[in-house]
């Protein structure tokens, strides 16, 4: 009897040891990570009537915590549905799908926008969430088809010259340069879905060259990285690098740096190509080296000015969930999960989890573009999806499942 006991007791140690924490510490975060999504549910509900008409769609807080709103052709508009698509996922109230659709619905008229970078930002969480949790409902039927149309507008864009999807913007243009941001790593996702959905499969390797360029091109030695890189128009060689939305040309954007993160494992998931995974760790090493003590990083790694910036904490916990799964490496598993288990207990919790009290928004303190707007140390509807698919990756781990579906339609 004694020896049985003693090996139930070490096995449940060697379990406790590559689980991440111990089981009194994890029992202690899943109850922080329930009362999140609880309380974010109740937001969610509430923010139906804030935000009103089906054609508007939150955007930043303002500093007394209300939504600002903004129509389809904004860059961030497909978060809102992408929120309450995953708030239907987290409580299987039909209430949440109901509203998802009808926000989704209205983003439709931005899949021929051939003058934005951004498409993938507005679909994929929208319809691409819309078909993967409800692909049989007669409302969806069609998401499949937006989602090959926004996904063709997008690969449209690609500049031969330099292998890649250029920016739609820049705030400081060079004669005759064609700019990228390291932003668009998170827009590969819908036509690479898209070149194994039906269609172009070409486009997987226009997204391969994208990805490579940006490596390439943005990452420094260090792991940190450039948020914009100019190519000559005609020949595609590089001009220049440096920052647009970070402080310095030699300071690392934390939100760039997280997006970064992101694309990366997403590159592997679609791609299963080993050299994203070994490119993946070290941004995200060089992200987690530069945290402070509670996990939410600066707008700025570089930047003596603290303005936090929770959606690049957010945006990296999601995918640190995604990429530890990919490891076969038990060290690195854990380490990674390890990560990404403190930077979600610091969003669910205060300063940066807003507990719903006094408003709607999730979470606290996201910083846009520090020196351009006015939206520095307010919540952002990215910071709010990103917070909810942290929340829906972390359950779906520890209900013994995989943090991503493979096999969903999207």
């Amino acid at each position: 009897m004694k020896k049985t006991t003693l090996i139930v007791i070490t096995s449940l140690s060697i379990i406790s040891l590559f689980a991440g924490f111990s089981p009194t510490r994890q029992n202690k975060l899943d109850k922080i990570v329930d009362h999140a999504i609880n309380t974010s549910l109740e937001c969610m509900k509430r923010s139906t009537k804030e935000v009103g008409s089906p054609s508007l769609y939150p955007t930043y807080g303002t500093k007394d915590l209300k939504w600002k709103l903004d129509s389809a052709s904004n860059w961030v508009s497909g978060f809102y549905p992408g929120c309450l698509w995953y708030s239907y996922e987290l409580s299987k109230d039909p209430r949440f799908k109901k509203w998802a659709e009808e926000w989704t619905a209205g983003i439709e008229s931005e899949k021929f926008n051939n003058k934005t970078h951004d498409l993938g930002f507005r679909f994929g969480p929208s319809f691409g969430n819309g078909l993967r949790l409800a692909p049989n409902d007669s409302a969806t039927k069609r998401y499949k088809d937006i989602l090959l149309t926004a996904a063709a507008t997008s690969d449209s864009r690609f500049f031969k010259p330099a292998g890649v999807y250029p920016s739609d913007w820049d705030a400081h243009p060079l004669p005759n340069s064609e700019p990228m941001v390291i932003d668009i790593m998170m827009d590969l996702h819908l036509m690479m879905w898209a070149a194994q959905h039906g269609g172009d499969p070409a486009m997987m390797n226009r997204c391969r060259s994208h990805a490579d360029a940006t490596y390439r091109d943005l990452i420094r030695k260090d792991g940190g990285s450039f948020h914009i890189v100019r190519y000559d128009k005609d020949t595609g060689a590089v001009l220049n690098k440096g920052q647009l939305q970070g402080d310095t040309d030699s300071s690392t954007w934390s939100r760039g740096q997280a997006w970064m993160v992101y694309g990366l494992v997403v590159m592997y998931r679609y791609t299963k190509d080993p050299k994203y995974l070994q490119e993946d760790m070290k941004v995200a090493d060089y992200f987690i080296d530069h945290l402070p003590k509670d996990q939410i990083a600066n707008w700025d790694f570089q930047s003596k000015l603290d303005h936090r910036d929770a959606s690049a904490s957010a945006v990296v916990a999601s995918a640190l969930f995604e990429l530890q799964s990919y490891l076969k490496n038990a060290k690195k598993k854990k380490y990674y999960l390890d990560e990404a288990e403190k930077i979600l207990r610091s969003l669910c919790l205060p300063p940066y989890f807003s507990n719903g009290e006094g408003t709607n928004c999730l979470l606290l303190r996201s910083t846009q573009y520090f020196r351009k707007t006015d939206n520095t140390d307010v919540p952002s509807i990215f910071a709010d999806y990103y917070f909810l698919e942290s929340l829906v990756r972390y359950k779906r781990i520890r209900s013994g499942k995989a943090p991503v579906d493979l096999h969903a339609n999207y």
